[in-house]
């Protein structure tokens, strides 16, 4: 009788895992919003060979929670290239784009959350 509760609750953790690798996957228009906003400067696949705007290499000078990178993207950061999309995006749209940029650095874990 334990095995058809052992391969049930196999298929569910799988279903699981699935729909959550699903969730974490950028939408069309936050891969949009990253081609139009961000690719010059980070490339497209975030290994930016300036240090400072490299999303891959795990140095993030302002934080490495979503919070800090919406902060990062909200309000810009004086003296640098980095500009304020405050007035260019949605709140909905920066905090998509912070949780994209942040998942090019493998070594962070994914954040719960999200609106």
């Amino acid at each position: 009788m334990k095995r058809p509760i052992v391969a049930l609750a196999g298929i569910a953790l799988g279903t699981l895992a699935v729909i959550a690798s699903a969730q974490d996957k950028p939408t069309e228009a936050t891969l949009e919003l990253y081609k139009t906003k961000s690719l010059a400067c980070h490339l497209p696949d975030g290994n930016s060979p300036i240090p400072e705007m490299n999303f891959v290499n795990g140095n993030w000078k302002h934080g490495t929670k979503v919070a800090d990178m919406v902060k990062v993207i909200t309000e810009g950061v004086p003296s640098t290239a980095m500009v304020s999309f405050k007035e260019q995006l949605s709140a909905a749209e920066i905090e998509a784009l912070a949780r994209y940029v942040r998942s090019f650095d493998k070594k962070l874990k994914p954040e719960k959350g999200g609106k």
